[in-house]
């Protein structure tokens, strides 16, 4: 497995990957992302974001990182894994690519925000156990029941 930044035709393979969590990936969610990575592929700014894959034969996983310019910090956004392939070192290789280029950007902490939902307790002790540290729980942020929790990573 490689972990590479994204290509064009990567595009199709993560939105599949995304629509195959329902729960983290809504569809209002994942439409947010072509026209972000049409950013990112046209302007190559990593200054602003930057999105990777991990890749082996397949596309197995993504996930990237935007500049919140009202925050004055690094977000991380869209980490998704192939179902057959997680708990495999994946997810945390993605997540480790973005700290590494967010210092190199000079920045020593990073924001991610995810869907908090009984259904999703997987997810978050994936990021406590990763390092992240949960700083906010918005209670039925998106809608009754699907909240959103606030985690930290701070290095340096």
């Amino acid at each position: 497995m490689i972990i590479r930044l994204l290509e064009d035709n990567d595009r199709s393979h993560v939105e599949n990957i995304m629509a195959s969590h329902p729960l983290q990936f809504p569809k209002f969610i994942i439409e947010k992302y072509p026209l972000r990575w049409s950013d990112f592929l046209e302007k190559q700014d990593h200054k602003i974001c930057g999105y990777y894959v991990a890749h082996s034969d397949i596309v197995l996983g993504h996930a990237g990182y935007i500049f919140d310019v009202e925050k004055r910090l690094y977000e991380i956004v869209g980490v998704a894994v192939h179902k057959e392939s997680q708990r495999e070192g994946i997810g945390k290789g993605l997540l480790d690519t973005i700290c590494n280029q967010v210092h190199l950007l000079g920045g020593n902490k990073v924001i991610l925000q995810t869907l908090g939902h009984v259904e999703n307790e997987n997810t978050l002790t994936f990021y406590r156990n990763n390092g992240y540290e949960q700083v906010n729980f918005e209670k039925d942020f998106f809608e009754t029941d699907y909240h959103r929790v606030t985690f930290v990573k701070k290095w340096g």
